[in-house]
């Protein structure tokens, strides 16, 4: 994670950015750009999310994470030492991970540093691709949800959601947060509506009744990880 200006670190205040709409920045290394959509620098709870693109080629130079590394592949082939990811692969590193990200053909991926939560159990790495992993029904949501990581000390929860068409959720609130990013499809609510390449955050504790139209919605959730 970098040291960088602050970007949407109040955690008590809505945030959505249309990721289409940003301008690419250049970085430090070859062939890569990014999109920062949020940037905390803190000891205890620091995070970076951000959207990097690599050129054919590219590559992240070797490193040891200080902090967990979860990696989405939006577009292309990513790969490092440990394998191969396409398109709508999840990578979870825990820190002390040594890895050397690059990408033969070309790639944007979703990355999110994040300072441990729990320094002292770095927990396992994590690979699930969805396109071949083992969906679940979620019928009184009317959507199939892909589980990420487990949720084994009630903190954390990560998943993809495929919401159907024309379905309204009740309205909830989030006791410990929630960012999405739009993949496919549209979602609104009572504050706006959000298309594909949208990334929003829900504070702690901030109701709203999501609903979808004419197409289904794909979107990547994940809550709890603002611990702050």
């Amino acid at each position: 994670m970098r040291q960088a200006a602050a970007v949407n670190a109040d955690a008590g205040k809505v945030a959505v950015v249309d990721v289409n709409a940003m301008a690419w920045e250049a970085t430090e290394w070859q062939g890569i750009r990014r999109k920062v959509l949020e940037f905390v620098s803190d000891p205890r709870k620091g995070r970076e999310t951000s959207i990097l693109e690599f050129a054919p080629g590219a590559a992240l130079p070797v490193t040891t994470l200080a902090e967990r590394l979860d990696l989405f592949v939006l577009e292309g082939q990513l790969g490092d030492e440990h394998g191969s990811y396409g398109p709508h692969t999840f990578v979870r590193n825990p820190h002390g991970t040594r890895h050397t990200l690059r990408s033969d053909k070309g790639a944007v991926v979703y990355m999110k540093w994040r300072v441990p939560i729990r320094p002292q159990a770095p927990g396992n790495r994590i690979v699930i691709d969805a396109a071949t992993a083992q969906w679940m029904a979620f019928p009184h949501r009317g959507s199939e949800v892909l589980h990420l990581y487990p949720n084994a000390d009630g903190i954390e929860t990560g998943r993809i959601g495929h919401v159907h068409v024309n379905r309204k959720i009740p309205s909830h609130d989030h006791s410990i947060g929630e960012e999405t990013l739009v993949l496919k499809g549209r979602l609104t609510d009572e504050y706006q509506s959000y298309g594909p390449g949208t990334w929003f955050r829900m504070p702690c504790g901030v109701p709203h009744a999501p609903f979808t139209g004419d197409d289904r919605c794909m979107m990547l959730i994940r809550e709890g990880d603002m611990v702050w």
